[in-house]
């Protein structure tokens, strides 16, 4: 009886993995199917495939190409509720750093232009604490700080800045930026 249990055990969890499997490989060419569809310049067919294996393949890598098409489909018509829509539906679903980094960064610039400041802070931190370079982690502190400063909050805008400043291994972009942003808080500030 222990033989048939683990056999039937061994063999549950194999097809549990080549189900699996077998999912990520459909999510994947669906995805790239769709992306050739795009680029060749069908968009609306791309799209609708995009949205299928956004539905029928959920936390899969296809899933999070699709979304990132999607989302830039509807940035590119300024469809801010179909944004908002696509972001509260797979919220939870993404798993790759990079893509969850620069979903945390659209979620706060759509609530920065909303002007739901607290919001866009949260989003842009989170963003923040993902991001693992030091160009990338930049770009959401300077975030930040423009989101502190449009809230008057110069002191928090000003340490952030200096933050970006210290630090050496952001490129000077950021830097240039930081700096013409300390000129302009310090101005605000009457220092």
């Amino acid at each position: 009886q222990i033989l048939a249990v683990v056999v039937f055990a061994v063999g549950g969890l194999s097809y549990y993995n080549n189900t699996d499997n077998i999912k990520m490989e459909s999510a994947s060419h669906l995805a790239g199917r769709a992306q050739n569809i795009f680029i060749n310049g069908n968009l609306d067919e791309a799209i609708v495939k995009f949205e299928r294996v956004l539905a029928d393949y959920p936390n899969t890598p296809g899933a999070a190409q699709s979304l990132v098409y999607l989302l830039n489909d509807a940035m590119t018509k300024n469809d801010i509720e179909e944004a908002k829509r696509l972001l509260n539906e797979n919220d939870g679903y993404i798993n790759d750093p990079h893509v969850l980094a620069a979903i945390y960064k659209l979620q706060g610039d759509i609530s920065l232009t909303e002007a739901d400041f607290s919001t866009a802070l949260k989003y842009f931190h989170k963003a923040e604490n993902i991001a693992e370079e030091n160009p990338v982690r930049a770009g959401f502190q300077l975030d930040i700080a423009a989101t502190l400063l449009a809230q008057n909050n110069y002191e928090n805008a000003l340490q952030t800045l200096e933050e970006i400043i210290d630090n050496e291994d952001v490129g000077f972009n950021e830097k240039n930026i930081a700096e013409e942003l300390i000129a302009y808080t310090k101005q605000k500030m009457g220092i």
